[in-house]
């Protein structure tokens, strides 16, 4: 062990274990912060859900989608359908604008998409607002 030690140097000491319990604890705190911070927010004042999906055809796929925005609000959703693999073999912008009523209003679209090929799953990606009255 000398021969080694004279070699390369001594070992390296790890962390102390009061520095470890320190370092985990803070780690699993931001986890949790940044959970919380993820399922409280909103995307831009639009709020959405798939609901279910129905893959029609080779070529042929519909998603149900909830949609809860402002009433006066104009919203862009990308709604995608994915291959067995993920990849995206189908894509559709659905545009939604302003709503009857006041406040969050929550609306169900039927969204058909055209595929490449055979989807395995569809729904939404994303909704912004682009136009707040």
């Amino acid at each position: 062990m000398s021969s080694l030690t004279n070699r390369y140097g001594s070992p390296k000491r790890g962390l102390a274990k009061r520095t470890r319990v320190m370092l985990i604890i803070g780690g699993v705190g931001a986890g949790v912060l940044g959970a919380l911070y993820l399922t409280t927010t909103t995307t831009s004042g639009v709020q959405f859900k798939d609901n279910s999906f129905e893959v029609l055809s080779p070529t042929m796929a519909t998603a149900t989608v909830d949609i809860a925005k402002d009433a006066s609000a104009t919203v862009q959703c990308e709604v995608r359908a994915l291959s067995e693999s993920y990849a995206i073999v189908g894509w559709k912008t659905l545009t939604v604008g302003p709503t009857e009523g006041k406040g969050m209003t929550n609306t169900r679209f039927k969204v058909e998409l055209r595929t490449e090929s055979l989807a395995t799953t569809a729904g939404v990606e994303e909704c912004r607002v682009i136009k707040d009255a």
